[in-house]
């Protein structure tokens, strides 16, 4: 057993009995302090390949949202693709080729896999498609569309004659002052498209108009990706998309035209002289304040930070590989925010789904852990986890024990096997059509668990006469017995009869059956998956 993964559960359950759960709290405070509709706000940079981690600040952004639902308030969660974002570095998984379109806004980029309008788009899509997979359906906003609408205008004029007054909020952070003909936004070159080049030269505030130039000089994008502009000098609108502003400034004017009142980030932002630092200030000088900041630890994979570069990248359909999106988002929701949460898939899963069945039958009233105020968490968690409760199995099998019952699942009627065996051990009664559909989609999860986690290398199976004749009355007897405690004892006496030691011939059936020197009772699994495929086993080594 991981005792990193036993820890982090023990801290969990100690996180939910000292305090209010997260959610409900940060639903209250907001409405204290934010009168009428509260808006949640995310946002994901669009570079690349989305991962479990972009799903963050969404999904527990929508775990506030329910919250605020729960006391009759109205509410809106908003998704920001931030597509308008420089593209900087080419992630090791993408074509080579995109290495001619570093710095440009990444929704400028053509899509490389020819299936959507462009390679911003292209990530977007699947995003969306990974959020809803998790039941978590918020407003999207484009960035490019954002600016091209005219949403950004108004906030951009303020921002730029009031540009001094931002510039001394940043310099208070910063080593080295913002020259004083620094603008706060960023012009997207009429000729080549670079965004990260270009240089304003004059600016005419009465008709919203500058003057710029593509700088020629190389610069570095993440301290390692040269980019040089075209040289290019020109004269056009900041308004409409031509522009955008730089991150420390969009962040908060995107809260002032929103009118965001929460928005979940990282905890990197929140780092002293962060871009939250600078931007709760601006935001007030953009006419807003600022929204009640939830920040998060990012995850870890196997104890590592997550990196593409590392090879270590986890996707939302990674985990829903192994978990159901409930499982996914009572994961989320669970402990304390500030904690980092390592994805261990092949130690995390048999404790987060016992985890979650637990919680399911102390929601539904079949189970309580003695604590009135714990028992409250339980079910408040599970209740903003499957936010349509609905009574299931409710299984009271632990995830280890269900697992070696799928490990020797027979060739056919599996799923009648796996109800039987339930049966047999007093963990099932009777099964709607829709909790059998449950039960199939938990064997198909721990099937896949299995497979890519307890993986067994095909043992080598060698017999001698003396054993081949042993097992050619095993097969006879099969066809003739039909009494499971009849046939366990006489393969005990077919061995003993053989002169094999029943312990070597039990072990030799294991290993034609189920690729393993022990398992189950022999006569209970052999009746139990049928005669005809243990039988086809059998011959099928003789």
């Amino acid at each position: 057993m991981n005792l990193l993964i036993e820890l982090s559960f023990k801290i969990i359950l100690i996180n939910m009995e000292e305090q209010e759960f997260w959610p409900d709290k940060i639903a209250k405070e907001l409405v204290s302090k934010w009168k009428g509709k509260q808006v949640i706000v995310t946002g994901t940079s669009m570079s690349g390949e989305p991962h479990i981690g972009s799903a963050n600040d969404v999904i527990r952004g929508h775990a506030i949202m329910l919250a605020v639902k729960k006391l009759k308030v109205p509410v809106e969660l908003i998704w920001i693709s931030d597509d308008m974002d420089p593209f900087r570095s080419v992630p090791a998984d993408l074509p080579k080729e995109l290495e001619d379109y570093l710095g440009m806004p990444a929704s400028n980029i053509p899509d490389f896999w020819k299936c959507h309008k462009g390679f911003a788009e292209h990530f977007e899509q699947k995003f969306i498609k990974q959020l809803e997979s998790v039941n978590v359906k918020p407003r999207v906003l484009l960035g490019i569309e954002m600016y091209r609408k005219g949403l950004y205008n108004d906030v951009m004029k303020i921002a730029i004659e009031k540009r001094k007054d931002i510039a001394k909020i940043l310099n208070k952070f910063r080593t080295e002052p913002l020259h004083e003909n620094w603008y706060p936004i960023d012009i997207i070159c009429q000729q080549c498209g670079k965004i990260t080049t270009t240089k304003i030269l004059k600016y005419d505030q009465k008709k919203f108009e500058v003057e710029y130039i593509c700088n020629p000089e190389e610069i570095l994008l993440h301290r390692k990706n040269p980019v040089r502009g075209c040289g290019h000098k020109g004269k056009l609108s900041i308004l409409n998309g031509n522009a955008k502003l730089t991150w420390r400034v969009e962040w908060p004017a995107r809260w002032t035209f929103l009118k965001a009142t929460c928005e979940p980030f990282g905890k990197e932002h929140a780092a002293s002289g962060g871009s939250w630092d600078t931007a709760k200030e601006i935001v007030e000088i953009l006419g807003w304040k600022p929204p009640y900041p939830v920040i998060y630890e990012h995850f870890l994979v196997n104890g590592e930070k997550m990196s593409k570069s590392r090879g270590n990248v986890i996707t939302v359909p990674d985990m829903l590989k192994y978990m159901k999106p409930e499982h996914l988002r009572y994961w989320m929701f669970q402990g304390k925010l500030t904690i980092a949460k390592d994805i261990n898939l092949s130690k995390m899963v048999t404790h987060l789904l016992d985890e979650f069945d637990k919680a399911e039958r102390i929601f539904f009233g079949k189970e309580t852990s003695g604590d009135k105020r714990r028992d409250n968490n339980y079910k408040r968690a599970y209740e903003l986890s499957v936010t349509e409760p609905k009574e299931k199995i409710l299984f009271k099998i632990s995830y280890e024990s269900f697992a070696e019952i799928v490990k020797i699942l027979p060739e056919k009627n599996q799923l009648e096997f796996v109800i039987k065996k339930l049966k047999e051990f007093g963990y099932l009664e009777k099964l709607s059509k829709s909790q059998m559909k449950y039960l199939e989609e938990r064997v198909n999860l721990v099937r896949n668990w299995i497979k890519d986690f307890q993986k067994r290398e095909k043992l080598e199976i060698k017999t001698n006469e003396n054993e081949r004749t042993a097992l050619n009355k095993l097969i006879e007897k099969v066809k003739s017995m039909n009494n499971e405690d009849e046939l366990q004892s006489e393969i005990f006496e077919i061995a003993k009869n053989s002169g094999i030691k029943p312990v070597k011939f039990f072990k030799l059936i294991y290993k034609i059956l189920l690729n393993s020197e022990s398992g189950p009772k022999l006569g209970h699994y052999i009746l139990g998956v049928g005669k005809e495929e243990i039988i086809n086993k059998l011959e099928a080594v003789l």
